[in-house]
């Protein structure tokens, strides 16, 4: 399309040449020019939003030379067509408006835009109210036609309608065609006080006791048609008449929104029976009121408004009649402290100090009133329960402890007989005047001070317990004749303190001035001041010495006296205790060690055998105890010879204990008296322990050798008396012994536990000690160490029983 042509007057040939927007750059092709005719041409539709003007360089050239001849500049302006609607932000808008707002509020403003020229009508917009949603009788939504401005006429009222839809168009002015657009205005309500507060009830009753303070005596409410929790809802009570003492405090409750009565003053009945109460209830936001009137058509209607002046809206009035309620009045003193003013020491004991007085004020019915002290420190006043008059007990001195900065404080009370009883109290203050009834003393009479070649200067005051000016200043005089030549001279006495001089050549002691001391009246005291001069060692302190020597109490004598006795006794029982049995020591075994039971590839150890000592020959028996003591002390205590004699049965051979010197481990087989029960391995051991306990057979060994050596002697020479009829005895016992055992009768081990398990001693369910009363269930507890315990105890029973037993058989050997 043919835009335009460029036309030289030139007398030769010329090419054109176009350069620019459009052409040779971006947006390329959109233009182009005839280098013959120089016409120019457009290819492509032009926006004029995106590029309203295009500048180009235009270059003639001659055609001969070659050279440009004519330059010059063109400036392309495109025309705006009205291809461009109005386009609002957004398609859809939210406000919201008080209920509160007067008609003519600027509730939103609209802004449309039109990419049209902007000066061109194309651009300009105008607006439009197309739809209000719902439509209400009372309101009515406008907009202005140029500025876009949305308000309303008449008056909103939240309970009626709450949301509001406005459609809305923007539509531009084009000459040849107008474009617009829509969108959407969704306008919200919000509810504001346009309800008043209404009592639920106009009239209230409620009733207080008097003298009750900041008590809660009446809740109450409203009715408020507002948004609960808004200003608008929100009750704000006020007291109107009946309140000028300001006795009452009426709050708010935020969550109910009642009203809560408070009494915060004390009542008295006896003042005044009843209280009556005007009351008012608002909101914290104004009240607000709307009535339409008239609708012209054109311009605002004619409406009708009321908002409250003050700030807050008066609503209707209400009445509280209170009752104030009687109560037991405490008595009363008058006035509450009661002054006593008199000298110390100058009332004596049972005069009249003075009379309390306490009044009922119940009026209605007065109640009898008895009288008491409370805090009487001293215990130097009595009180009269029905008359109140107080005595003294005491004399009264101001120097007393009980006394502060000459006052003595007592409190009274008075007590009435009322349901329930109550009490008044009040202070008695007694002022005690001073006079001078104490003499002026030393506050330390004894100082001490260190031994040395120096001067020392001590000092200490004078203490006077009356007032002036019958304390200091103070006269201080010497007594002691040659007290220039002592070694403790008085310095001087400034006032209300003594200083001393002590001199070089002080020795250790003490050192005594006796002086005599006046008070400014002249009352007189005499005090002797001790300096004590001791050894400091070179140090700042003193080493006390001891001026005499220690001495002890009778009780003291009497101990040392009977150590003695006590340690002679003590010997005595430990030597009889030691005589009595041969202790074995117990070493510590620690728990949860591995336990042999039974151990494999030994003897039948408690096979019997028919083989049987030669227990007359008392040297082979002692070889026996020998070889046998060798075995793990866990097998039981070796008897003597006349004690073996003695059983009835024997379950256990000796033979095979002469197979045990080597220790390996095999628990060597016991013959025990009054036992039943299996001796086979009863004593559990640990591996750990094997090496400690060989040890220890070794020193028990010996104690056994020395034991058995002694008993062979004694009954050796026992036995040389009555040889022959011995051996008759001896002879019998052994037929006898003989006939009871069976070579047959093989001793079938016990299996106490299978290998790689633990038992819990299972092996204590086959002991039976004959005699015995314990019950075998309490041993379940008991673990290895037991059985130590066990061999040491049949230890002692055999023992016992062998001496019991010997001298049984010495008797028969007698009279044999």
């Amino acid at each position: 399309m043919l835009i335009g042509t460029v036309k030289l007057e030139e007398g030769f040939q010329l090419q054109y040449k176009l350069q620019g927007k459009g052409v040779d750059e971006d947006p390329k092709g959109l233009f182009h020019i005839d280098e013959d005719t120089g016409s120019i041409y457009v290819h492509q539709k032009i926006d004029y939003e995106k590029t309203p003007l295009f500048q180009w360089k235009f270059n003639a050239i001659n055609k001969t030379s070659m050279k440009v001849g004519t330059r010059l500049g063109i400036h392309l302006k495109i025309l705006d067509i009205n291809d461009n609607a109005p386009e609002f932000k957004n398609k859809t808008f939210y406000v919201s408006v008080n209920e509160s707002a007067v008609q003519g509020y600027t509730v939103f403003t609209m802004l449309a835009y039109d990419k049209d020229d902007e000066h061109s009508p194309n651009s300009l917009v105008s607006y439009f109210m197309l739809s209000q949603t719902p439509t209400d009788p009372n309101v009515e939504f406008t907009i202005e036609k140029d500025k876009g401005f949305i308000s309303f006429k008449g008056c909103l009222n939240y309970e009626t309608n709450r949301r509001y839809k406005l459609i809305i168009e923007a539509k531009d002015n084009g000459v040849e065609r107008q474009l617009s657009s829509t969108c959407e205005v969704h306008v919200t309500v919000l509810d504001r006080n346009t309800n008043a507060p209404t009592f639920s009830s106009p009239s209230l009753q409620t009733s207080v006791p008097e003298h009750e303070a900041n008590l809660t005596i009446l809740r109450f409410g409203v009715t408020d048609n507002d948004t609960p929790f808004t200003s608008g809802w929100r009750a704000v009570y006020s007291i109107i008449e009946g309140n000028d003492d300001d006795s009452y405090t009426i709050t708010t409750d935020p969550q109910t929104n009642e009203g809560i009565l408070t009494v915060v003053k004390p009542l008295d009945y006896e003042e005044r029976t009843k209280d009556v109460l005007s009351i008012s209830v608002s909101n914290e936001e104004p009240l607000y009121s709307c009535k339409v009137k008239q609708k012209p058509s054109k311009g605002l209607w004619a409406i009708e408004t009321g908002k409250a002046l003050t700030g807050k809206s008066a609503s209707l009035t209400g009445s509280i009649n209170i009752d104030i309620q009687d109560v037991n009045d405490a008595p009363v003193f008058k006035p509450q402290t009661i002054l006593v003013s008199l000298v110390e020491h100058s009332i004596k004991t049972g005069d009249t100090l003075t009379k309390l007085e306490a009044k009922d004020p119940d009026i209605v019915a007065p109640n009898k009133i008895k009288y008491r002290l409370l805090n009487d420190t001293g215990d130097w006043l009595s009180i009269d329960e029905d008359t109140g008059v107080i005595t003294t007990k005491k004399e009264l001195d101001r120097e007393s402890h009980h006394v502060i900065d000459s006052k003595y404080i007592v409190k009274v009370l008075a007590v009435d007989d009322g349901d329930p009883p109550m009490t008044g109290s009040a202070t008695l203050l007694i002022n005690l005047k001073d006079i001078n009834d104490n003499s002026p003393n030393l506050e330390s009479a004894y100082l001490t001070t260190c031994e040395n070649e120096e001067e020392a200067f001590l000092v200490t005051p004078i203490i006077d317990k009356d007032l002036e000016p019958y304390a200091g200043p103070f006269y201080v005089n010497v007594l002691d004749k040659d007290h220039d030549k002592k070694p403790l001279k008085l310095i001087n006495y400034d006032d209300d303190i003594i200083k001393v001089k002590k001199e070089k050549t002080a020795y250790q002691g003490n050192h005594t001035l006796h002086l005599e001391i006046y008070d400014l009246q002249g009352r007189i005291s005499h005090q002797n001041l001790t300096v004590y001069v001791c050894d400091c060692l070179g140090g700042d302190a003193c080493v006390e010495k001891m001026l005499a020597p220690p001495t002890l109490s009778g009780g003291a004598i009497a101990l040392l006296l009977l150590a003695p006795v006590f340690f002679l006794l003590l010997c005595f029982l430990l030597c009889k205790i030691q005589s009595g049995k041969v202790m074995i020591p117990v070493e510590n075994e620690p728990l949860n060690s591995i336990m042999v039971y039974n151990e494999e590839g030994g003897n039948k150890d408690c096979e019997a055998s028919a083989i049987i000592p030669d227990i007359g020959n008392m040297s082979d028996f002692a070889s026996k105890e020998e070889i046998d003591g060798n075995f793990h002390r866990s097998s039981a205590t070796r008897v003597s010879a006349p004690a073996i004699l003695r059983h009835s049965k024997v379950s256990v051979a000796r033979a095979n204990s002469m197979q045990m010197q080597s220790f390996n481990g095999h628990a060597g087989n016991r013959i025990a008296a009054g036992v039943s029960f299996d001796r086979a391995n009863r004593q559990r051991h640990s591996s750990y322990h094997m090496q400690k306990r060989y040890n220890h057979i070794n020193r028990t060994n010996s104690l056994r050798h020395t034991a058995i050596r002694q008993y062979s002697s004694v009954t050796a020479s026992s036995l040389s008396l009555q040889r022959k009829p011995l051996k008759t005895l001896e002879s019998a016992l052994l037929q006898k012994l003989s006939a009871n055992m069976n070579e047959t009768e093989l001793y079938k081990p016990r299996v106490y536990a299978e290998e790689g398990q633990l038992s819990r001693v299972g092996s204590l369910d086959s002991i039976s000690i004959s005699g015995s009363s314990v019950h075998l269930s309490s041993l379940q507890n008991f673990g290895s160490k037991f059985n130590i315990l066990e061999g040491i105890c049949e230890d002692h029973m055999n023992l016992q029983k062998t001496d019991h037993k010997t001298e049984a058989f010495s008797l028969q050997s007698q009279q044999v």
